[in-house]
């Protein structure tokens, strides 16, 4: 081998050794996001899921209205609330006049 080779294969020794050591590194550092992150997961599972059969969220909504009426209409009073408020922030953050 000549010296240029050398050389290349011992730098390309230590990037391996340091890449080795910093994905290690990252890999302790993020333990401590990892129950958030599993978190988020199940609830993009949870999402899809429902996309994928919306019947049952007509189902569920359908017995809630039955089994408690109250509940229910608290329950749409809130996430049409919800609903308007980020339509509003979303017009804010885009540099438009909110809905009225």
């Amino acid at each position: 081998m000549n010296q240029r080779a050398r050389l290349l294969a011992r730098r390309r020794e230590r990037l391996l050794q340091r890449s080795t050591h910093l994905r290690d590194r990252m890999s302790a550092e993020l333990q401590v996001v990892q129950p958030a992150l599993s978190w988020a997961d199940r609830l993009q599972d949870a999402w899809y899921w429902l996309r994928a059969h919306p019947l049952a969220a007509v189902a569920g909504s359908a017995a809630l209205a039955v089994w408690r009426p109250r509940r229910a209409i608290n329950l749409g009073l809130r996430a049409w609330s919800a609903w308007k408020l980020w339509q509003r922030m979303r017009a804010a953050a885009a540099g438009g006049q909110p809905p009225r």
